[in-house]
């Protein structure tokens, strides 16, 4: 009779773990301690659970170390099977997410098993009266245990739920409490709404438009007025020229001064305030070049537990991030916008996307949804598309110092045009008025 495990396979996943950096983040929500056959992988599992919840590596060595600490390990001692499993896995780590889907499957048929074992129990007691009622109790108990989320409503579970959401919604309005993101200008908060958990925004426009500043806006806002944490996915600027920007709009000092070190007529004192003050805020930065659309999901799952809850993902820029698996570009953007809207699910948060425009979109007229870089498909994934547009004037062609910002779509919401005064040089917008 074929085994419903695989001990190989569990012990590759236990020693990818132990060895590949973050790697626990990439399949923590597909794996659990049922996952392993063997009590023994159930207690290394739990000990790198241990590990990463107190923000520790959770290396061979800590293991052992937290193995030895707990004293539940049977058998041989922890440092001898962890030699051992090291020795016997497949050497190759790279298949994570594969071994951790096999499992699961082992897993599911492990579950049936039992449920086939209680409902014989069943069948040969003749006592019973209805047996068939008895079946379906085992059947949706096993269901009802089961951890997925549930996906199934009637319709009077669903205007239940839809009150409860109004109702939240409302009260957190009222008292000034997170409900989603915003972007501090009046107009255009008045005319996108908020930006609410569950929702893919897309900010598009050409290089130097301003649309990382809008992005930047989010962040903080939604960390220092709802102390919200904030995962930011910076793949074009390094860290210290995001943060840069971050204190130029917080202080007010030119982000110039900041860039070229000279800081005077009590700068210097600002920065120095300005760095003890926001040192707190809940934003936290993965500064990674062409980061795949899996590093992403790490990155999210790594900065949920560290913060309990995520109040907004920023992504800069769509275009930059990688899906490995797809050889086609096109496909690649596709197969990212429908990860990224996914995630904005998954994580319980408003996902922020900036992506680049067509050069089309340069000749002076005002660029459309259409005119987002390489796919369709975001288009049709966005909640909301706002397209960042600098005015130019007519004579030169030289920045007006004003910027339209087009809400070219919006599920939830209006569309229209709101004109915005550009203070880029401290890494702002400032609200003018509001087309009609």
């Amino acid at each position: 009779m074929t085994e419903i495990y695989n001990n190989a396979i569990e012990q590759c996943v236990l020693a990818a773990l132990m060895t590949v950096q973050n790697s626990l983040e990439t399949v923590m929500n597909d794996l659990s301690e049922d996952c392993f056959y063997a009590t023994r992988h159930q207690e290394i599992y739990k000990a790198i659970i241990d590990l990463s919840n107190a923000n520790k590596p959770y290396d061979v060595v800590f293991v052992e170390q937290k193995l030895n600490e707990k004293q539940t390990f049977v058998g041989e001692t922890a440092s001898d099977y962890l030699l051992t499993l090291m020795a016997d896995a497949p050497s190759s780590f790279y298949n994570l997410e594969s071994y951790v889907a096999e499992l699961n499957i082992l897993k599911a048929h492990r579950e049936a098993e039992e449920i086939g074992k209680r409902i014989t129990m069943k069948a040969r007691d003749l006592s019973i009266p209805d047996i068939h009622q008895e079946v379906e109790n085992i059947v949706s108990q096993s269901n009802a245990s089961d951890k997925v989320e549930k996906s199934s409503f009637t319709f009077e579970e669903a205007l239940k739920r839809a009150g409860e959401q109004l109702i939240q919604k409302a009260e957190a309005k009222a008292n000034k409490q997170y409900s989603g993101v915003k972007f501090n200008l009046a107009h255009l908060d008045n005319l996108v709404g908020t930006i609410q958990k569950g929702h893919f925004c897309v900010i598009g426009g050409r290089p130097g438009s301003g649309k990382s500043t809008l992005a930047q806006m989010v962040s903080i806002q939604t960390a220092m007025q709802f102390k919200e944490a904030v995962l930011v996915i910076s793949a074009e600027m390094d860290v210290e020229t995001f943060t840069n920007r971050c204190i130029s709009a917080l202080t007010s000092i030119p982000f110039e001064n900041i860039h070229n070190a000279e800081l005077y007529d009590g700068m210097m004192q600002q920065f120095a305030e300005a760095q003890q003050r926001f040192a707190k805020l809940p934003i936290h930065i993965e500064d990674k070049q062409k980061p795949t659309i899996a590093e992403i999901h790490a990155y999210a799952r790594k900065a949920k537990r560290l913060y309990k809850n995520l109040g907004c993902m920023i992504v800069d820029y769509l275009q930059l991030v990688r899906d490995p698996t797809k050889k086609d570009r096109y496909q690649e953007v596709s197969s990212i916008s429908r990860d990224l809207k996914a995630m904005a699910k998954e994580f319980d948060c408003p996902v922020i996307a900036l992506a680049q425009l067509n050069r089309e979109s340069e000749k002076g007229k005002r660029p459309k949804a259409s005119d987002l870089k390489e796919s369709g498909q975001i288009e049709q994934d966005a909640d909301q598309i706002l397209l960042v547009h600098p005015i130019l004037n007519s004579e030169d062609e030289m920045p007006s110092g004003i910027t339209e910002i087009i809400v070219a779509k919006n599920r939830h919401g209006k569309k229209g045009v709101v004109r915005v005064m550009d203070r880029l040089d401290i890494c702002r917008f400032a609200s003018v008025r509001i087309d009609e």
